[in-house]
């Protein structure tokens, strides 16, 4: 399993024309289990399945663990009739020397998201960034996820 640490912050698009003419990859996740403290998740990506593990830490800087899951074994927990389900698709959009990942989920807000080197680090904020929601547990990926399709 490979463990990182992850500092990002997040924020609604106003602007959602951002993402125009690029066609972006589909993400679908399966939330196993969620509290305040964990998140275990479930995802296919291109083409493979990964569990993740993540601590909710301040909400800007957080533990994050990853590892391959076989087919069968991540379709079995993808279909598991407990789990809330997310489908998004990301873009890859460029600014400011920076790529921001710029989420539409289906049935919900478009979000965009930096990964930065350190929590303190300055960020200049695109202009078809609306709010901040960084840490704002409403926003988080695992709350944003439908129950069973």
């Amino acid at each position: 399993m490979r463990a990182r640490l992850e500092t990002e912050r997040r924020f609604l698009v106003r602007d959602h024309s951002v993402v125009r003419g690029s066609e972006g990859i589909e993400i679908v996740q399966a939330y196993v289990f969620a509290d305040e403290r964990t998140v275990v998740r479930v995802g296919r990506r291109h083409g493979g399945w990964r569990l993740t593990v993540k601590d909710s830490g301040s909400g800007l800087v957080r533990r994050e663990h990853h590892t391959p899951l076989p087919e069968e074994f991540g379709m079995a927990l993808f279909t598991s009739p407990s789990v809330r389900r997310s489908v998004k698709r990301r873009h890859r959009v460029p600014y400011a020397g920076r790529v921001w990942l710029v989420d539409v989920h289906r049935d919900g807000p478009v979000l965009a998201e930096v990964e930065l080197s350190a929590a303190d680090e300055a960020l200049a904020v695109p202009a078809w960034c609306g709010a901040e929601v960084t840490g704002d547990p409403a926003y988080a990926d695992h709350a944003l996820a439908r129950g069973p399709a």
